[in-house]
């Protein structure tokens, strides 16, 4: 590493900004980060943290939003009440996010400038509809759409001087579930995941269905065959068979010719009867 800088202040932020080259890298919790560069061999390189920036590490509360600042880290989301009250499915996501030492470390912020195609925060994100604020070297700031900023296969709108300052949610009386299948019971990288983010009537009716499923495809998918089936259904009394088709055709339709569309299509309905179940509750 050739140089290291940790602003803290947005004015000492836009100044190393304003340094930036295309060997310069910035850096949150630095879980994908750091193996990126192994991956690639990069070795000669220069940093700017910005973990020293106070308003980049809150979770706040307005009348009609929540704002979880880019460097919260995935322990913070899941313990904090302000989201497990208004955003359930990002608790569950940051909870089955790697290890307890990877939840430490990694960061809201860089899961959406990594743009995996198995990040966890990102279903859940794209079913909230979530923006993300977005600031460069001058200190000028941008919102734009999660879904807009997430190109997948860890490629991302950025520019080359911007960094995310935050990610704001309007709040709603929804409820949120989010799972994943892996290839182990823990530390694992999502093979499919899927949050669901629904509205349910006095007498359990659902009229409204936002589902998206993740790491079939660049980044997550809209399930609309699947919100169409259970739209106007009573939770307590959908069945396994009532959704069966559904599901496959949904993954069919995403990944037709890759051979793993097998799997997933038991996987993903797996999950959507996990899912099911914890909104049953």
């Amino acid at each position: 590493m050739k140089n290291f800088v940790s602003p803290k202040t947005i004015e000492e932020l836009c100044e190393a900004l304003k340094q930036k080259d295309n060997n310069t890298f910035v850096i949150s919790g630095g879980t994908d980060l750091i193996i990126h560069f192994n991956k690639k061999e990069i070795y000669d390189y220069n940093i700017i943290d910005i973990t020293k920036l106070e308003e980049f590490k809150k979770i706040n509360e307005t009348e009609n939003e929540i704002t979880i600042g880019s460097c919260v880290t995935m322990t913070q989301l899941e313990n904090s009440l302000l989201i497990n009250k208004y955003i359930p499915a990002l608790v569950d996501s940051a909870y089955n996010l790697g290890s307890q030492q990877i939840r430490n470390r990694a960061t809201i912020g860089g899961n959406v400038a990594n743009a995996s195609q198995s990040g966890d925060t990102l279903p859940v994100l794209f079913s909230y509809d979530a923006n993300i604020e977005i600031i460069n070297s001058t200190g000028k700031r941008r919102i734009d759409k999660i879904e807009n900023v997430v190109e997948g296969l860890e490629k991302n709108n950025l520019d080359s001087d911007e960094v995310i300052t935050k990610i704001i949610i309007k709040k709603s009386s929804s409820k949120s579930a989010f799972s994943k299948v892996g290839s182990r019971k823990a530390v694992t990288i999502s093979k499919i995941n899927c949050c669901a983010k629904i509205n349910i009537s006095e007498d359990l009716i659902i009229y409204k269905a936002n589902i998206y499923l993740g790491a079939v495809g660049p980044k997550p998918i809209k399930a609309k065959l699947i919100e169409e089936k259970l739209l106007y259904k009573n939770i307590k009394n959908i069945n396994h068979e009532d959704l069966h088709e559904a599901v496959y055709m949904q993954i069919e339709n995403a990944i037709p010719n890759r051979s793993s569309k097998h799997y997933k299509k038991i996987a993903a309905e797996g999950l959507i009867e996990d899912i099911l179940n914890k909104l049953r509750r």
